[in-house]
Parts: C-alpha cells; structure tokens; sequence
C-alpha cells in the first residue's frame, strides 16, 4: 500500500517539474520561438450548406447562407502537455468577403467570432453570409465568392489562415421596357392603313426573345403584328416591332373608333420555358371620313367604255 502511495507522490511530483519546465519555457523564449518549438497550431475549415444550389433571382431575394467554421489545434509530440495549461484560452476568428462579382454583394452577419481551446475537442462557430446578386448579373454564369477565415496568434498557438471559395449561378431575370415613337394612339382614313411602330429595350440579363400577339380587335377591323423580336444580352438592346390596323371601309360616312390589345412576353432565348411576366398595350385608333370600296373599280369600267365609245365614233367617221 505503501509502495502504491509513494508512485502516485512520484507522478505528481513529475507532473509538477514538467509544468515548471513548460512555464520555464515559455519565459525565456519569445511566443513565435516556443510556438515554433512546441508546434502549436490552429487549423480552420469551412463549410455550408446547399443553399447556392439553386439560382438567385436577381434583385428579387437575398440568400442567406450559415458558414460552419470548424477549430481545431495541429500540435507535435511535445504539444500536448503546453496545450492542456492552454485550456480555457479564447482565440479571435476573423471572417471575412475579400472577393465578388462587380454585379455581387456579399456580407457576413458577424465577421469575429471566439472559440475556446479544449485539448483534444474540434470546436464549431457559426455566421451567416447574404448574398444578392443585381439585374445586370449575368444569367446561369458561375459566379465566385472568396471568403477568408483568419485565427489569430493566442499565446503559444499561432496564427493561421486560408480562404474558401463557393459558387452560385444568377437566375434568369425578364425586364423589357416597351415605348412608342409615334404614340400609341392615330387617326386614320377608312381606306388607309396605319402603322404604329413598337420599340422594346431589353432591361434584362440575358437574350431574350419578345412574343407579340393580338388580344383583342373590334369586328370589321384588320389587324397584324410581327410576331416576335430577339434582343441581345447586353443591356439596353432595342429592336422594333410593328402594329398594322386597317379600318373597316364599307360604303359611306365612318366615324369609327377601336382599342387593340396587343401583348409582349419575354422569353430566355436559351431556355422558352423560362418566361417573363406578360406587359400589355392598347392602341386606339380612330376612323374618320367617306369610303367608296369599289368605286375605283366602277370608275375604271366607265373610263374604259368611254375610250371604247370613242374609239367606235372615229372609226364611224372615217367610214
């Protein structure tokens, strides 16, 4: 029993001079040096989860991700002992954007966060990242953002740090922007033709084709429209489609007037099953005057007899 008592007064003993020693140590070296000696290290990894799996809608959403910082101390052989009088330390964790998209941002909730030194444990932090990506944000390309993750020099552990970098893809997003050079609203003879020119700006994120269709159009009335338009990705891409109205021209006096409806959808070019939401415009037209269908007709009958009449009268004469 006694033999017992004096190992476990032995082991106290060495545990105690080891300590001595360490604290020894770390007096007489400066903290990199014994660092370098004990090779006390953190170690940080980053993690999230499927959040940027699906595309972001570009001014439509922010998209929150929860960024899983893991902790952890990479020590040698003579680490061990330094580490367990470390116990209880705090170490700053720094985390921060250091790279987006121009047509990107990106924010950390909280961009420092502590963690205690636990020999022998992995420890976990958490922060949230938001991102929101703008109209211009190209559709369905890879977009990158870095984020760093620094871990500060405690005591004896140094410093550590690395960058992690995720991905996400910019949803397509429909924006056009229909105006009308020469008004949307004319008036015309009962045996014209009116056109009113349709001008559409494409304020989207990709290429996009514009489909036009008539709604709405009073009997009697005629009227074409180009059926679809393609405008560029880029930005303020314009091209020009074109209503056709033709009144009614039954015979007589006409003081008619018509609203039609004609409806623009943006489609992504790539994808037609990925639209936009539909806009509508109506264009009222106004029929004034006299209409004669025919009578250009009659008129022609009667000029032609008369040139027959007259050619049979000289013929009589020559006779």
């Amino acid at each position: 029993m006694r033999t017992k008592t004096k190992k476990i007064k032995a082991a106290k003993r060495s545990i105690i001079i080891g300590l001595f020693i360490i604290g020894s140590l770390v007096t007489l070296f400066p903290s990199a040096s014994a660092g370098l000696i004990f090779n006390l290290q953190s170690q940080l990894n980053m993690s999230w989860g499927n959040e940027t799996e699906e595309p972001l809608i570009p001014r439509g959403e922010i998209r929150t991700l929860t960024l899983v910082i893991t902790h952890s101390i990479a020590r040698g052989p003579a680490g061990d002992a330094v580490l367990v009088s470390l116990a209880g330390s705090i170490i700053p964790i720094q985390i921060s954007v250091i790279e987006t998209p121009s047509w990107c941002t990106a924010t950390i909730s909280q961009g420092t966060l502590w963690v205690t030194v636990q020999p022998n444990l992995i420890t976990t932090v958490e922060t949230q990242l938001s991102i929101q990506v703008e109209n211009d944000a190209p559709a369905y390309q890879l977009g990158y953002i870095k984020v760093k993750a620094t871990a500060e020099q405690t005591g004896l552990i140094e410093a550590y740090e690395s960058e992690f970098t995720l991905t996400f893809l910019p949803a397509y997003k429909s924006f056009i922007s229909p105006s009308f050079p020469e008004s949307y609203s004319k008036d015309v003879g009962p045996m014209d033709t009116i056109v009113f020119p349709i001008k559409i700006e494409n304020l989207g994120n990709a290429r996009t084709i514009v489909f036009l269709n008539i709604v709405s159009i009073p009997n009697d009335w005629v009227a074409l429209v180009t059926d679809q338009l393609v405008l560029e990705e880029r930005a303020g891409s314009t091209a020009t489609a074109y209503l056709v109205v033709k009144p009614p021209k039954s015979f007589g006096y006409h003081n008619d007037e018509a609203t039609i409806r004609v409806s623009m959808q943006p489609v992504y070019a790539d994808d037609y099953s990925k639209k936009g939401e539909i806009t509508s415009q109506n264009f009222l037209v106004q029929s004034r005057g006299f209409s004669t269908p025919g009578f250009d007709i009659i008129l022609f009958l009667g000029a032609l007899a008369s040139i027959s009449f007259i050619i049979s009268l000289n013929r009589r004469r020559k006779k």
